[in-house]
């Protein structure tokens, strides 16, 4: 099965369990491969998610390939760990929104957990993102919320102005530790977090597990029923 075709496939069993839309990540090749497969199979594709780097380099090409699969928003993550390392991202991301609203695009930042670090002055480093971004959108992950030592509730609560799109992943405890797992298998407050994302009108729900213990298809029904 050829890449185009074993991409095709995956978006197709995704439609037919019931879910409507994807948000794709990669590098443009991917985002081309995966954008293709989706639209063939049906999907609406909400948005890309990148990083700051194929945003500066590569921004005319993003924004076309925008265009051409209708999407929303485009969203990069990072792996900030200092306060400085916050500051420049901003300041970097803050220039980008500006083009990408000129060409139509709502711009947004994914966390993962180095944004709850605390930098040298003491301000949690995502403070210093939510109040130094303008212009950029908020997309926010449950699991790395909870991971980093959020109440995911909370943030949502206090943020949520500024969310398009919500990724859901839930997190379970191991003896091992902690681990990615389907909605409802872990730990997170999903009933709170999702009355939340309906009451405050958060546009976009996006299922996202890095690793499975089995076959990932399997995870992703699980998590949509």
């Amino acid at each position: 099965m050829t890449d185009s075709e074993s991409a095709y496939s995956t978006m197709l069993a995704v439609k037919e369990m019931g879910y409507t839309c994807v948000q794709l990540a990669g590098g443009l090749d991917v985002l081309t491969l995966t954008g293709d497969a989706a639209m063939r199979a049906g999907l609406k594709i909400i948005g890309f998610l990148v990083n700051m780097e194929i945003c500066e380099e590569c921004g005319a090409e993003l924004f076309a390939l925008g265009k051409k699969y209708g999407i929303e928003d485009i969203g990069i993550s990072s792996a900030i760990k200092t306060g400085a390392e916050a500051h420049a991202l901003a300041q970097r991301a803050n220039k980008f929104a500006t083009a990408a609203r000129q060409k139509g695009f709502s711009f947004s930042y994914h966390n993962h957990a180095s944004e709850f670090i605390r930098a040298e002055s003491g301000e949690v480093l995502m403070d210093i993102l939510i109040r130094e971004f303008a212009g950029v959108d908020l997309c926010p992950d449950t699991y790395w919320l909870q991971y980093g030592g959020v109440d995911v509730v909370d943030f949502l609560e206090k943020n949520a102005h500024r969310v398009k799109i919500l990724h859901l992943k839930d997190l379970k405890m191991t003896a091992g530790g902690q681990a990615y797992a389907p909605l409802g298998v872990g730990n997170i407050n999903l009933p709170a977090v999702l009355r939340l994302a309906k009451g405050r009108g958060i546009r976009h729900l996006v299922v996202e597990q890095d690793v499975c213990d089995g076959d990932p298809l399997d995870s992703v029904k699980i998590s949509f029923e």
